[in-house]
């Protein structure tokens, strides 16, 4: 189960996933869990289904069964992971596995710490909704390397950082140097950085603005009979209502 503003980048990594780590005979419901602590303080500890609600087919025969389906529809809830979780509350004693590569990413504002962290992202949510992402461009990329290069971390000399399919992130100052700890997530969304540390930490703060420059995708075409194209724009600044300085431009050509 999923909401119409989810995205899953690879099923077959999904499907490898789930048959890795879970038995298709258990009674099992594997969900994502909200990234802000925010919201599970206010709903609790419910199986959010903008991540992904994975019921097997042993746990959904009980449930749907004749009596238990009922008075599970006749709940007074609006939301459907909230249903869900009160049927599963009610007539099982199973409770949601959260998996950490579900991501329900409840995150407002600029969410490139998020796509440039590296993580294994199976699902992503609200990238129409709560932040702007074009997320099938940023996919393209798969169709000349396949599903496992999607926003895979790329580091190259000087100090360069691609997260293939979202940004190309340059260190002036240099990475170790500048005391850049890529193996934390940039917070670059809003909120304090405590209430998020639990689902996709260790976290670090925003970069001090000089630190990093950043190209962002702007563009990710196929080229028929040679690769996938993806162009990488850092628009020039705008001071009082002018340009300062030019547009920087990446492309990069992915053969097949």
């Amino acid at each position: 189960m999923f909401d119409d503003d989810t995205f899953v980048p690879s099923l077959p990594y999904l499907v490898q996933h789930f048959k890795k780590l879970y038995n298709p005979e258990d009674e099992r419901m594997v969900a994502a869990m909200s990234d802000d602590i925010g919201q599970i303080h206010s709903f609790g500890f419910l199986p959010f289904g903008g991540g992904g609600i994975f019921v097997s087919v042993p746990l959904a025969k009980r449930l749907t069964e004749e009596k238990v389906w009922e008075r599970c529809m006749a709940s007074t809830k609006n939301q459907g992971d909230q249903i869900v979780n009160d049927c599963l509350n009610d007539f099982s004693t199973v409770r949601p596995t959260f998996d950490m590569e579900l991501h329900q990413m409840d995150i407002n504002g600029d969410p490139s710490g998020y796509f440039e962290s590296g993580r294994r992202l199976l699902t992503i949510h609200h990238w129409k909704s709560w932040f702007s992402v074009n997320v099938p461009m940023v996919a393209n990329v798969s169709k000349a390397c396949g599903d496992e290069c999607v926003l895979q971390r790329w580091q190259f000399d000087g100090d360069t950082v691609l997260s293939n399919g979202y940004s190309i992130n340059e260190y002036p100052g240099g990475i170790e140097r500048g005391g850049v700890e890529l193996g934390k997530v940039e917070k670059t969304w809003d909120g304090d950085l405590w209430r998020y540390a639990h689902k996709i930490g260790p976290l670090r703060e925003r970069v001090k603005e000089g630190v990093k420059r950043s190209l962002l995708l702007v563009e990710a075409n196929v080229v028929k009979g040679v690769g996938v194209r993806q162009v990488y724009v850092e628009r020039a600044k705008i001071v009082e209502g002018h340009s300062v300085g030019i547009d920087r431009v990446v492309e990069l050509l992915w053969l097949f």
